[in-house]
């Protein structure tokens, strides 16, 4: 005699199992902090076994880190060519783009693109530098400058002056997209202009 099952479970693709995880994983450390957040907790919200996430991720930390690299990375969506227009149109296409970015990840980016400023851990700073300069790069390109080491240098600090002013305008309400947008803007033209001098 076989028992009917009590909780219905949905099997997925290991691709799509590994992805609900981290989409669940990222609900909850928006809403609480990483310490605050048990393995059951997770599992729950998932759906799934406290071992299918050992199973995916080892651990508890390798998940948050899984939840970080999805939640500070750039995305890969391409800008229009903006080569025929003057840097500071360039510059602010490229800002409008990356504001966009912050608008659909919300509060959860700017949480988790400063998480390494709050915990100081080194796996989370390297993923954040990570972001970082790819976001670098990422300018680069959009403002049709060559790609280099110092070049990258110059800009990643502007990473977390955007932070804290996305945290600013999304978290706290106390600027505008607007006046994110000029200072974010007036950063980088900055770096670019004394830079061509």
């Amino acid at each position: 005699m076989t028992l009917p099952s009590t909780s219905a479970r949905t099997r997925l693709a290991p691709d799509s199992r590994r992805q609900s995880l981290i989409d669940a994983a990222r609900t909850l450390y928006a809403q609480r902090p990483y310490d605050d957040v048990s393995t059951a907790e997770l599992a729950r919200a998932a759906g799934v076994t406290r071992g299918l996430i050992n199973h995916y991720f080892g651990t508890k930390r390798e998940l948050f880190l899984a939840v970080m690299r999805e939640s500070v990375m750039m995305p890969a969506e391409a800008l229009p060519d903006l080569s025929a227009q003057p840097m500071p149109e360039r510059v602010r296409h490229t800002i409008d783009w990356i504001l966009d970015a912050a608008t659909t990840y919300g509060q959860a980016w700017v949480a988790a693109s400063g998480a390494a400023n709050l915990h100081g851990d080194s796996d989370v700073q390297a993923i954040v530098d990570e972001a970082d300069d790819r976001a670098a790069r990422l300018v680069l390109d959009a403002l049709c400058l060559p790609d280099d080491p110092h070049r990258r240098a110059r800009l990643r600090p502007v990473a977390a002056y955007v932070k804290a002013l996305c945290r600013e305008w999304l978290v706290r309400g106390t600027l505008t997209r607007d006046e994110v947008s000029d200072a974010v803007c007036a950063a980088v033209l900055a770096v670019v202009t004394e830079e061509a001098r």
